[in-house]
């Protein structure tokens, strides 16, 4: 197993030998969409996580609009690798189940 800072570096490489390659003129490395794709998911993620702090003061449309984000987001979550996906799988499902739990709070009430 791989530590963190060797990983970063292999990763690293990958991008500087996918930049150096001969390629068509406009056309971007799989490495560098990949690792976009990555950073992508990665802020979604963020975003829709880091409101759980303030759920109880969010309107009811804002709450309905973070759990429909948590579902979208879900799948590409699904495509990660194992460890990230049971991570980060958890932890959305975990945000995703507090606004929902807010929501139906403030329904009832």
């Amino acid at each position: 197993m791989r530590t963190t800072s060797a990983a970063v570096r292999a990763a690293l490489a990958g991008c500087l030998l996918a930049l150096a390659a001969p390629r068509p003129v406009g056309t971007v490395p799989a490495v560098l969409l990949q690792a976009r794709a990555e950073d992508d998911w990665s802020a979604e993620f963020e975003a829709v996580c880091s409101r759980t702090q303030d759920a109880m003061g969010l309107t009811s449309d804002e709450l309905r609009a973070l759990v429909a984000r948590c579902d979208r987001l879900a799948p590409r979550l699904a495509a990660l690798d194992e460890s990230r996906r049971k991570v980060y799988g958890k932890r959305l499902q975990q945000c995703r189940d507090l606004y929902e739990f807010v929501l139906r709070t403030r329904e009832k009430g």
